[in-house]
């Protein structure tokens, strides 16, 4: 789009704002962007910073016709927004291949979040039905990241994963960490092994306190970690794609630095999550209380079309704040403080809460 995207593109963010207003009067909604289908609760590794309780499969999941029915059917109705597969482990599916296939013939593109340890045992149905982006779970240097993920050699599988898809040809295949008090300084480690695994790019995703996450507080990273992390993005940018993911929130005019678009969040505006019991959630939260429905009771589309008022709406409190993370903002850990925060603060300090942020900085709905 050349120039016209360098003009339009700064502007993105307020054009979908007023469309969507306008739509929503007319008594319609967009239809989504990418759905994420958390497909299992099983989890051969046990990470103390999952943002779910993943390890054993959940009671009731669904099955492979219900995923084709109940999740692949909609989203073509849905206009076939990015189906993002994820876990758990997805991969430990005895059914992903036959998912994908039908993902695949149904005209639905497809994304997957993993660790790694089993893509080699699919790499056949990868090629046959390349995903748009794989993301693969890379959580600091070999010695740290086997110790953190509590097995040996889960380092080098997710390395040697990488390099397979790239191999067979995913368009985009990306090294996910996720940023914890004990890895935040590791980065500079991590350097040569991300350049050399053949990644297009690297994310830089956030610990949040949700699931068994939300029993390893201590392992929260410090409001220093984060403005040391967040610069340590902002130059590698210079030479590599790096990008902070959706759980630090929007860092203001100087956005354009950390990431291509400018942030919106998009739980429950562009994007939602299909548990893998069938809940519909705004995004990754093991809430049951945030859940619209079920796709078992109701359609996902209609789910879609008449939930998630709180996000499409004013005056609805951390729901209504597009501008930031709605997943951390509602456990009062707003990532904003750390595009802002002062050198000489002390670095003890607990990050500001949002009711604090939003005293200082007002609220924008």
């Amino acid at each position: 789009m050349g120039i016209l995207h360098r003009l339009f593109g700064a502007r993105a963010r307020d054009v979908w704002r007023a469309e969507a207003r306008l739509l929503q009067r007319l008594g319609y909604v967009r239809p989504p962007e990418a759905v994420q289908w958390i497909s299992t609760s099983a989890c051969d590794l046990s990470c103390p910073h999952c943002y779910s309780h993943a390890g054993k499969k959940s009671h009731g999941e669904l099955t492979t016709d219900e995923a084709k029915t109940l999740v692949v059917d909609e989203l073509v109705r849905l206009n076939r927004p990015v189906l993002v597969i994820a876990g758990g482990e997805t991969l430990l599916r005895k059914d992903f291949p036959q998912i994908i296939e039908y993902t695949h013939r149904r005209g639905v593109p497809w994304a997957i979040h993993t660790h790694g340890g089993r893509v080699e045992q699919h790499l056949d149905t990868f090629a046959k039905y390349p995903p748009v982006m794989a993301a693969i779970s890379l959580d600091g240097p070999r010695d740290y990241h086997d110790q953190f993920r509590g097995k040996a050699g889960s380092f080098d599988a997710a390395i040697r994963a990488m390099k397979a898809l790239k191999r067979i040809g995913v368009s985009e295949v990306v090294a996910g960490t996720t940023i914890n008090r004990q890895n935040a300084d590791l980065l500079a480690d991590m350097v040569d092994d991300v350049f050399e695994s053949g990644a297009d790019s690297w994310g830089f995703h956030l610990m949040t306190p949700e699931g068994r996450a939300s029993e390893h507080a201590d392992l929260l990273p410090t409001p220093r970690q984060l403005r040391r992390v967040a610069g340590f993005g902002r130059r590698l940018r210079a030479v590599f794609h790096v990008e902070l993911d959706n759980e630090w929130g929007g860092a203001g005019r100087d956005d354009c630095f950390y990431r291509d678009s400018a942030f919106t969040c998009g739980a429950g505006r562009f994007s939602c999550v299909v548990s893998a019991t069938g809940e519909v959630m705004p995004c990754t939260t093991t809430d049951l209380n945030e859940s619209q429905g079920n796709v078992r009771d109701k359609c996902l589309s209609d789910i879609w079309a008449e939930g998630f008022a709180p996000f499409r709406t004013s005056g609805n409190g951390v729901a209504s704040d597009c501008d930031d993370c709605w997943l951390n903002t509602r456990h009062s850990h707003s990532c904003r403080p750390a595009f802002t925060l002062d050198l000489f603060e002390p670095d003890g300090r607990r990050l500001i809460p949002l009711l604090q942020v939003r005293a200082t900085e007002g609220v924008r709905s």
